[in-house]
């Protein structure tokens, strides 16, 4: 169903965009809407460049100070759908990437984004339970056999030190 819809959406969105073009062309000609697509590219490309070394910047201070850099990572991630939506032509996508350009807004969506793929995501976190000695007669494959319980194994993996050829050494004098 959710294919069915994106399918629909690709087809339908460029013969929106072309009868729009077409539209605001008989309503204010065909040069001023050439002007408005290519100038609203030209914006969008200069802006992306400006806003971009802003939102790697602001990036970089998170990391700096020990937090994930997501909103800043997301918002830039809209900044370069904004972009693309500028610099192709239709006047839909020229006003959905001038809105997204605008910082209070991208954060806005970037934000209430992160909140519906946080809410979408579903984690699944697997318990196993493995017996701690292989003659434990209280254990068959693994599996308690009477009431005791034990607390949960995390799966994991690890690397022995000593087994390493990669030792560390003695640097103190």
């Amino acid at each position: 169903m959710i294919q069915l819809a994106f399918l629909l959406l690709f087809i339908a969105y460029p013969l929106i965009e072309l009868a729009v073009l077409l539209w605001v062309g008989r309503q204010i000609g065909v040069a001023a809407t050439l002007a408005i697509v290519i100038g609203s590219a030209i914006l969008g490309l200069i802006t992306v460049q400006r806003q971009g070394f802003s939102i790697v910047t602001r990036a970089q201070n998170a990391l700096a100070r020990g937090e994930a850099p997501v909103l800043p990572v997301a918002e830039g991630a809209f900044l370069f759908i904004a972009g693309i939506l500028l610099i192709l032509p239709g006047l839909i996508g020229d006003a959905v990437g001038l809105l997204l350009l605008i910082p209070p807004v991208r954060k806005a969506v970037a934000a209430w984004s992160l909140g519906r793929f946080a809410t979408a995501s579903i984690t699944r976190i697997r318990v196993f339970r493995q017996n701690a000695s292989r003659g434990d007669p209280t254990h068959r494959n693994g599996r308690p056999t009477g009431s005791e319980k034990l607390g949960p194994i995390i799966d994991g993996e690890y690397k022995r030190l000593d087994d390493s050829d990669d030792e560390p050494q003695n640097h103190s004098r």
